[in-house]
């Protein structure tokens, strides 16, 4: 008899070095902002996104590719790289700006915690507007399930852990639920998304990368952020190097 899928979370990059995905599903989590701008684009219509460690290889893309095929965003500390077209703004993220265009996107921690998971079986992109469509899709592949939570300059990130939480609330509805066994990281990002529920949109202003967003005046990319089940997109990550796509 096999034993029972478990599902654990990876609070901060550097516990990403000691675990091996292989055979897992990855869930990268990256909610103020990489995961959700991902996962917006993809709703309003963007054909892929292409997640890059630098800006320079986001420039260099753009180049090769045929004028008016993509859009270029990302930002470090917050701020948008000077010459690509967006910050990592899942408010910006709309069909007029990205619909049947391919998105290449650099960020400071999200598309590097992409690239640390390749190893996986799987490898999905959450966020907290499209939770219970990562979920879903999680508890349909039916494999150990692992959150890669991006983390904020290399310490744990409070948003990423309640969208792990979150998302392992939603699955914990999905038939079959009491097949997966909790470790206790992921009992601890489940109680934080419990005692947090109410009260999200002024928890994700609370924490550092929230506080941090809303000085610079990106108000509008939070309230996304914040946003719970607005989306029923699933972002995989295919290939190395790596490409998004819906499916």
């Amino acid at each position: 008899m096999n034993p029972p899928p478990t599902v654990s979370v990876l609070f901060e990059p550097v516990a990403r070095a000691g675990v091996d995905l292989a055979g897992a599903t990855a869930v990268v989590i990256d909610a103020i902002r990489a995961t959700t701008t991902i996962a917006a684009a993809l709703a309003a219509g963007c054909r892929q996104v292409v997640p890059y460690r630098t800006p320079e290889e986001v420039r260099a893309e753009a180049a090769r590719r045929p004028a008016g095929s993509v859009v270029t965003a990302g930002e470090r500390r917050g701020v948008r790289i000077e010459g690509l077209d967006f910050n990592n703004s899942p408010s910006a993220m709309n069909a007029a700006n990205v619909a049947g265009r391919t998105l290449l996107l650099t960020t400071t921690n999200g598309t590097q915690a992409i690239h640390d998971a390749l190893a996986a079986h799987a490898v999905l992109i959450g966020a907290m507007p499209n939770r219970r469509a990562v979920a879903r899709r999680a508890a349909a592949l039916g494999r150990r399930l692992v959150f890669v939570s991006a983390g904020t300059v290399g310490a744990v990130s409070c948003e990423d852990t309640l969208v792990a939480g979150a998302t392992i609330a939603a699955l914990l509805e999905e038939p079959g639920s009491a097949a997966w066994h909790l470790e206790d990281s992921a009992r601890v990002a489940l109680a934080a998304w419990r005692g947090a529920a109410d009260c999200l949109g002024e928890i994700f202003h609370q924490t550092w990368g929230g506080a941090f967003i809303a000085q610079l005046g990106l108000e509008d990319d939070l309230a996304v952020c914040a946003q719970v089940d607005t989306l029923d997109v699933v972002p995989v990550v295919r290939g190395d190097p790596p490409i998004i796509a819906a499916e």
